[in-house]
């Protein structure tokens, strides 16, 4: 898979950084029109109301998730039982939009997932905390809650042949998903197949390299706010 590819990228702005974003609606949030109009309204909104309501959460509870290492969907989606099943194809979607604007074809696994499939056997997809940014901006005393994405793919091009493997990233503020397929591996793990929704640290994940700048930034931002004697942020009580 990526380790012993000679073709890795790490996608972003000239396919050099991590793509950085000021909110949820910022164009690269938004799907290019790949999908058609039916498709990437009518079809996915449901998919699309679940990922509002899992960042309405985030943004209003963040502490929430804080110290759970897993936690009930249905704290969130208190009236759709179906709503993490959602949460998951609005991911799907959102990198399989983003495989598509990068000229490969997205695979029919994840294809298949959006139209109801309940998982994709060579795709896993998990979601993850990571407060280190979030917890750097608060304590300066400005919002958490920026997103975030990255990706990484082989070939290096659409030229070079299909797409064998991908992994993508998409984080609001202290909380994402992390998403990989391989076309040679059997996986077939997704989040939303468990009793409980697992939040795994993002240290624990595979793929770091993805996320490897955001750690760099909290850094450099601990270091210069500790510069300034600018205090931490008071520790906040979990929610309940």
């Amino acid at each position: 898979m990526f380790e012993t590819s000679d073709h890795l990228m790490l996608s972003g702005k000239e396919g050099e950084h991590p793509t950085r974003l000021n909110g949820v609606k910022a164009k690269p949030m938004l799907f290019p029109k790949i999908l058609c109009a039916k498709c990437n309204n009518a079809r996915s909104k449901p998919f699309d109301e679940a990922f509002d309501a899992f960042v309405q959460k985030v943004w209003n509870d963040p502490e929430y998730f804080r110290h759970r290492a897993e936690f009930d969907m249905s704290d969130i989606f208190h009236a759709d039982p179906d709503g993490e099943m959602k949460l998951a194809r609005y991911y799907v979607k959102n990198i399989g939009c983003r495989i598509a604007e990068m000229g490969f074809a997205v695979p029919q696994q994840m294809i298949d997932f959006m139209n109801g499939a309940p998982v994709m056997p060579n795709g896993v997809i998990l979601l993850y905390k990571d407060f280190s940014n979030y917890d750097q901006f608060r304590r300066a005393g400005v919002d958490g809650h920026y997103p975030f994405a990255n990706r990484m793919y082989t070939p290096a091009a659409p030229e070079a042949g299909p797409l064998i493997a991908v992994c993508a990233e998409v984080q609001n503020g202290p909380v994402g998903a992390i998403f990989w397929w391989d076309a040679s591996t059997n996986l077939g793990t997704t989040f939303c197949l468990q009793r409980r929704t697992f939040l795994r640290d993002r240290r624990e994940l595979p793929y770091q390299e993805l996320h490897e700048d955001e750690w760099k930034r909290a850094i450099l931002m601990k270091r210069a706010q500790d510069q300034q004697g600018i205090p931490p942020s008071p520790s906040r009580k979990m929610s309940g």
